[in-house]
């Protein structure tokens, strides 16, 4: 692989990582290749961009650290998703990295029934 994969490339090499999981999966969102967890998307590229599921507060605080970007699909912003560019960085792969888990944490709480108030 390249010094600096496109962001597709890269998103298939750590996926690849998050399949390890018996609870993760691949699956679609917006006609992109999403990781999914217990059946909900949380991770997809499109367009060199990472689009990521994370808690509302972590979405501003990101925005706010110039490290991504505020998500509008169909002209409505999704404040529960973030758009991280690639750079073409080798820092890409350990930041999607840890925002991959990351999101990946945040889909659990969701979706655990441990987790759901009854």
């Amino acid at each position: 692989m390249p010094d600096s994969p496109t962001a597709q490339e890269l998103f298939d090499e750590l996926a690849a990582e998050q399949l390890a999981r018996p609870d993760i999966s691949r699956g679609k969102m917006l006609q992109s290749d999403s990781l999914r967890l217990n059946g909900k998307s949380f991770a997809f590229v499109s367009k060199e961009r990472l689009f990521l599921k994370v808690p509302a507060a972590r979405v501003n605080e990101l925005v706010g650290l110039g490290e991504g970007e505020n998500c509008e699909l169909g002209g409505r912003r999704m404040r529960e998703w973030v758009v991280v560019p690639a750079t073409g960085s080798p820092e890409d792969r350990t930041r999607w990295r840890a925002l991959l888990a990351e999101s990946a944490a945040f889909i659990a709480t969701l979706t655990d029934p441990a987790h759901k108030p009854h």
